[in-house]
C-alpha cells in the first residue's frame, strides 16, 4: 500500500481516430479543470492541482487500440491534506471523478464530430448549389439556341418555297403574312440572302474563336 499517494485507475475506448480524441480530451481537461496546471507528454498530457484539497497528479495516456483510441487516465492523490489524512476513498469520490472526465471526453468527442459533419455537409451543400445553376443555365440557352435553329428553319423554308412557286407564307402572331408573285419571290430573296450573310457570319466568330485558342 501506498501511504503517500491514492492511485485510481480507469480507461476507456473511444471509436475514433487518436488525433481527434487526444484533441478533446485536452480540450475537456483545459476548460473543466480549473486552475489546474496542464503540460503534454510524450503519449498523451498531464495534469496537476487540488482536488478536495488534496494535491492531483491525473495522467491521460491516448494510444491507438483495436476498434479505436484508448483513454487510460491514471490519478494519483495525495493522502495528507490540510483537512487530514485520507485513508481510503470514501464513498469512490475519485473513481467517480475519473469516469465524469471520460465522460465528458466522449461529450466533447461528439460534439467536434458532429459539427465536423455539419461543416463537411454545408461545404458540400455550397459545391452543388454552383452546379446546379450552371447547369440549369446550359439547358436554358440550349432550349433557347434550339428554339431561335426551328425559325430559321421555317423561314428558310418558306422563303425556298417562295423563290421557286411565287407563293411565300410568313408565319407570325395571328393569321400570318401570305404573299403571290414578283412580290414574293423578291421577298423570298431578300430572306435567303440574309440568313446566307447571318451563316456567314456565324462560320467567321467560330473560325476567328478557333484561331484564338490556338
Amino acid at each position: 500500500m501506498d501511504w503517500k499517494n491514492k492511485h485510481v485507475d480507469r480507461e476507456s475506448i473511444f471509436q475514433a481516430r487518436r488525433e481527434l480524441v487526444l484533441e478533446a480530451a485536452r480540450s475537456f481537461a483545459t476548460e473543466s479543470l480549473v486552475g489546474w496546471q496542464i503540460t503534454d507528454t510524450a503519449d498523451g498530457f498531464e495534469a496537476r492541482g487540488l482536488s478536495a484539497s488534496h494535491e492531483a497528479t491525473a495522467s491521460f495516456r491516448i494510444e491507438p487500440a483495436p476498434g479505436g483510441t484508448k483513454v487510460a487516465v491514471k490519478l494519483l492523490v495525495e493522502r495528507a491534506s490540510p483537512l487530514g489524512f485520507m485513508l481510503f476513498d470514501i464513498g469512490g469520490y475519485y473513481d467517480r471523478q475519473i469516469r465524469k472526465w471520460l465522460e465528458g471526453i466522449q461529450w466533447r468527442l461528439h460534439q467536434s464530430l458532429t459539427s465536423a459533419s455539419q461543416q463537411q455537409s454545408a461545404e458540400q451543400g455550397k459545391q452543388a448549389i454552383p452546379k446546379y445553376k450552371a447547369r440549369a443555365g446550359s439547358y436554358f440557352i440550349g432550349c433557347l439556341l434550339a428554339f431561335l435553329l426551328l425559325i430559321v428553319s421555317i423561314y428558310f423554308i418558306s422563303a425556298v418555297i417562295g423563290l421557286l412557286t411565287g407563293y411565300l407564307y410568313l408565319p407570325s402572331r395571328g393569321s400570318g403574312l401570305t404573299l403571290h408573285g414578283t412580290v414574293a419571290r423578291i421577298t423570298s430573296a431578300i430572306i435567303l440572302i440574309a440568313l446566307a450573310w447571318l451563316l456567314v457570319l456565324v462560320l467567321r466568330k467560330r473560325k476567328e474563336s478557333r484561331f484564338s485558342r490556338t
